[in-house]
């Protein structure tokens, strides 16, 4: 299992986290947002648009499985690029 935490740098839309939602499904490992009030699976797209993620959140990224090293570094630089 892979975590990192991440202070977000900006708002995203709800096309931002389908398209983030969409792109971690190429992932076998299992990706979690941790915030305060919510554990978000990223492969959901319900669960991604339940939870709006807005500059300033500190998160916590979670990965586990066999290629939770790559699913941790998509979402990171997903989360800090744009």
């Amino acid at each position: 299992m892979r975590v990192h935490d991440i202070t977000l740098t900006r708002d995203f839309s709800s096309d931002d986290l389908k398209c983030i939602s969409m792109k971690a499904g190429r992932y076998l490992s299992e990706i979690i947002l941790l915030k305060p009030d919510a554990v978000i699976d990223v492969k959901s797209l319900l669960g991604m648009m339940l939870y709006p993620l807005k500059k300033g959140f500190v998160i916590t990224i979670r990965t586990k499985g066999k290629d939770e090293e790559e699913a941790l570094d998509f979402m990171c630089e997903i989360m800090d690029s744009r």
